[in-house]
This record gives C-alpha cells, sequence and structure tokens, in this order.
C-alpha cells in the first residue's frame, strides 16, 4: 500500500463530506501502519463528525500520544471530549492547542465555550481575550465574551462587545440577534425591536428573532404585539417541542359545553405563573384537562377541583388523545387570548391552597424555632444554568440579608448550600434553618406548606417566587438588573402576582442596594 496516497484519498473523501469513504481508507492505513498519527487523528475527527464521540476520544488521545506537540489533535481531542460532556478534561486539551499553536484563536473560542458551559464565565471571558489578542477582529470572540458579560449581568459591555460584532459580520443573523438581545436587556427596545423588525423583513420565517422580538414586547408592556410573536418560539431550536397533541388549538372559540385540554411548557415557575389564567377557561369550558409536571398535580387537583389534573408523560397519557377533547393549547399562549393587555392581568389572583394538615404541621413544628419573631421564608440561589449566576445573592450578600431584617428565618432553598452556610456561621450571623423534612425539588406540596404559616418570603427569581405568589404569600422578589421579560423592564408591581413586590438592582452585581429595599418594605403580616 502507499501509504501517502492512501491518506490523499481518505483526506479527500473527508472534505467532500464522504465520511464512510473516509473512515474505510483511515481504518485500511492503521491496519497497515497502526502508529500512522496523521491517520489517527483524522480518522478521530470523522468519528467525531459521525457521533461516535467515546471513539473519537480513544483515537485522538492514541495521536497526541505519539506526537505530543500535535496542536490540531489536541483542539479536535478538545471538541470530542466537549461532546462527551467532560468539560474539565476538554478544557485541558484546549489549553494545550493553544499552547501549541500560538498563531491561532481557533483552541480559545472552543476553551472558553467549555469554561462557559461549566458555568465560569469569568474565566471564559479571560480565555476569550487571549484569543482575542490573537484575532482582533474575531467577530465570534466578540460575541461569545458578550455572551458570558450577560450572563454575569454586565449588559453595558455585552452591547459594546456585539455593536462591534454586528459591524464585522453586519450579515450574520445570528450575531444581529444576539445584539438585539443585548440591547433589550439594557433596556433599549426600540433600537433591539429596530434590528429584529429588519432581520424580519429579510427572513419573515427567523423564529429566533420573532421570539425575541416577543420578549422585547413583553418587556415594553405591548401585549398584544408580545403575544403575537410568542407563538414562534415553537419553531425555534432554542426552544423545547410542541406536545404531539392533535386536537385543534384554541383560538378563542366559545367554550361552552366543550372539553379544552391545556397543557403545561418550559419549567416549573413557568407552569405555575401562566397557570394564574386557567381559573378563565375552568369557568369558561364545559370540562378542562391540564397536563402537568409531576410535582404539581397534587397542588393544581386542590387549586382546581373542577378540572381533570392530570402528571404530564411522554408519550402522553391516552386520555389525552380521546374523541372527548374539543381543543388544545400551551398553558403559555392562553395569554393571547386572556392577557392582551395589562389591564386583563387584574384578573390574576392568587389560586393555590396548600394542604391544611400539613401547613398546620409545619406551623406547629416552628412554634418553638421562631417564637414570637416573625416568620421568614428565604432562597438565594438560582438552579438555571449560566443567567443563574447573576440571579443569585453570594454568600456576602445573603449574609447582609438574614442580618438586616429581624425574625426567624426558614431556608426555602434546594441544592447544596452547605458552603454558604458555614460562611454564614464563620461570621457568626445565624443560619436559616433548614428543615430536612421537605426538600424543595422533589415535594413542591410540602414546600407550599412550609410557605403557608410564614409572614414573608424572599426570594431571588426562582420557583419560589411563583410558589409563593400563587400561595398569595406576601413576597419580595430580589431582581437583578437584568431581569427577566416576565417582570417587564421597570416598576415593584408584579402583574402576574398581586403580593409580590419587585426590588431591582440599580446596575449589575448591587445586591447592596437591593437589600436595603428589603429591609425598609419588610412590613410584616401573615400569608
Amino acid at each position: 500500500m502507499d501509504i501517502n496516497l492512501a491518506l490523499m484519498q481518505a483526506v479527500d473523501h473527508h472534505r467532500a463530506g464522504r465520511l464512510n469513504d473516509a473512515i474505510a481508507g483511515y481504518r485500511a492505513i492503521l491496519a497497515a501502519d497502526p502508529d500512522n498519527v496523521a491517520a489517527l487523528a483524522n480518522l478521530g475527527a470523522a468519528r467525531r463528525a459521525g457521533g461516535a464521540y467515546h471513539d473519537a476520544v480513544a483515537l485522538l488521545r492514541r495521536a497526541v500520544a505519539l506526537i505530543p506537540e500535535f496542536a490540531g489533535a489536541y483542539l479536535n481531542l478538545g471538541n470530542a471530549l466537549a461532546e462527551t460532556g467532560d468539560l474539565e478534561a476538554a478544557s485541558q486539551a484546549f489549553a494545550e492547542a493553544a499552547r501549541l499553536d500560538q498563531a491561532s484563536s481557533e483552541a480559545h473560542l472552543n476553551w472558553g465555550d467549555a469554561l462557559t458551559r461549566m458555568g465560569n464565565d469569568r474565566e471564559a471571558i479571560t480565555i476569550f481575550e487571549e484569543g482575542l489578542r490573537r484575532a482582533p477582529d474575531d467577530a465570534r470572540l466578540l460575541t461569545n465574551i458578550a455572551n458570558s458579560q450577560l450572563n454575569l449581568g454586565n449588559v453595558a459591555d455585552a452591547v459594546t462587545r456585539l455593536e462591534r460584532a454586528a459591524k464585522l459580520s453586519p450579515n450574520d443573523a445570528t450575531i444581529r440577534r444576539n445584539h438585539a438581545n443585548a440591547l433589550r436587556l439594557a433596556g433599549q427596545i426600540g433600537p433591539a425591536l429596530a434590528i429584529l423588525d429588519e432581520i424580519l423583513v429579510q427572513t419573515p420565517g427567523d423564529a429566533d428573532a420573532q421570539s425575541l422580538r416577543a420578549l422585547a414586547h413583553f418587556a415594553s408592556g405591548d401585549f398584544a404585539a408580545a403575544w403575537a410573536d410568542y407563538g414562534a418560539r415553537w419553531r425555534s431550536a432554542h426552544h423545547e417541542k410542541a406536545r404531539p397533541f392533535t386536537q385543534p388549538q384554541w383560538i378563542g372559540e366559545d367554550l361552552s359545553g366543550k372539553t379544552l385540554l391545556v397543557w403545561g411548557e418550559q419549567a416549573v415557575g413557568d407552569e405555575l405563573m401562566f397557570a394564574t389564567m386557567l381559573r378563565e377557561v375552568i369557568e369558561a369550558a364545559g370540562h378542562v384537562v391540564f397536563e402537568t409536571e409531576h410535582r404539581l398535580v397534587s397542588l393544581f387537583a386542590r387549586a382546581f377541583p373542577s378540572a381533570e389534573i392530570v402528571a404530564r408523560r411522554d408519550p402522553p397519557l391516552p386520555r389525552l388523545a380521546t374523541a372527548d377533547i374539543d381543543f388544545q393549547i400551551a398553558v403559555g399562549d392562553l395569554g393571547s387570548q386572556l392577557r392582551k393587555d395589562a389591564s386583563a392581568f387584574h384578573s390574576n389572583r392568587p389560586y393555590l391552597v396548600a394542604d391544611p394538615t400539613r401547613a398546620a404541621f409545619f406551623r406547629q413544628r416552628y412554634d418553638d424555632l421562631a417564637g414570637k419573631h416573625p416568620r421568614i421564608g428565604v432562597s438565594w440561589r438560582s438552579g438555571i444554568e449560566h443567567a443563574g449566576n447573576a440571579r443569585s445573592l453570594d454568600a456576602q450578600a445573603l449574609a447582609r440579608l438574614v442580618s438586616s431584617i429581624n425574625g426567624w428565618w426558614l431556608s426555602l432553598q434546594y441544592g447544596d448550600v452547605a458552603e454558604d452556610l458555614a460562611r454564614l456561621r464563620n461570621a457568626s450571623i445565624a443560619v436559616p434553618h433548614i428543615d430536612e423534612l421537605v426538600d424543595p425539588l422533589t415535594s413542591l406540596d410540602e414546600l407550599a406548606a412550609q410557605m403557608a404559616g410564614l409572614d414573608l418570603v424572599v426570594s431571588i427569581a426562582n420557583t419560589n417566587v411563583h410558589l409563593a405568589g400563587a400561595l398569595r404569600c406576601r413576597t419580595l422578589a430580589l431582581l437583578p438588573a437584568v431581569a427577566d421579560w416576565r417582570w417587564g423592564a421597570a416598576g415593584d408591581a408584579c402583574l402576574w402576582y398581586p403580593t409580590v413586590t419587585l426590588l431591582r438592582q440599580p446596575h449589575a452585581g448591587d445586591w447592596v442596594k437591593v437589600v436595603e429595599q428589603a429591609a425598609a418594605v419588610a412590613g410584616l403580616r401573615s400569608c
């Protein structure tokens, strides 16, 4: 076999996209020459392109073991490792590729992306910046820096980076959408809409641009325009797929004597928020079936006893395909019929009811612990990847919060927060009580029963705000400077939940002012 000729032929197949032919060629070479590094590296790249990521990792590890200075193999190894989910090892491979190839910024691009996926946005920005020093006009690096800055709440820097990226790549729709989104988050709704309108004139079917335009309209309070665009989310690759129901979608027809299937979507908090509209369709329809996240079934069954509440399953329960169901709609699309302007939100009122037996149990359980002090539930961390960093209180802000409002504090926080609590103890600050009987991640009904006996809930923007608001609890929602669309662009009133007060950072990272506001408005009364 002429190894060089065979390698050239395999590479030609590879470049032309004929992966099977390329893989066969590389394997034939390796059968004759097992340590042929070029064949190993290229076969690894081809296997990665075909989705065989673990196989690719093994091949590329062999290649770099044979030639430790092979920058391209390290780059491909990092990509394959990232595909397997081993982001730590991927970062190490990208770092090696960057060290070996001083002329390229590609490794920095992928390295920073791996760090971002790990939630290390600050470190990712450092790596992207290093890459930018090598390639000052790389719009991809500028865009990734901007996205990491957005995750950290640094909107102004993100806007600046994306303005430059858009000038460098004026026809890149992804960069233009990102630019518009950053402007939206910066409160520059008009310029954001101008960019999105232009994209949609040029590409009317751009679902991502239309979905972003919906969020811009929501933030500005133009609900009619927002709902008109919000349905595009079902065509966006960044959104979950619609449920596979075949009944006609309800678009406002008379529901008298009809059965309507409403199905939940997105996260638990979204289902709780959109369910503020359920009462109206239940009153209008002959019958409503609501398919929801399984942890919410008991809560919704108690709140809406005349409705049929079922747990979401894949595939859906056979009951949901029966002929007696006349219409179906996603719970998030109810707003297109029921919340066409801000005044329609006056129909919103708390609707959940905690289990009375369990609520009484928890009130009695906490009597001795709380004494005569006000009972305050607190949640300070978000589980949302990336964006959760800017939403969450660090240990210092948490310490300031629990020290500024006199009361008995109960942790409503989910996840592992042992490190945060240890820092409070080390600072001689009272640690919020953790009730081991309740796992907020798995037992929302128990969490609701806990909340029912509290005087106040103080929480960052996570599921606890939605649950507390739906329960009629007096709630202070601590919002970052870049708040989610559902909280609007300004003001302290919450359209979705009348008992929730919104407290906003004046600028990114400033929890001091938010805590001061919380202490000032914490006038305590029972939920």
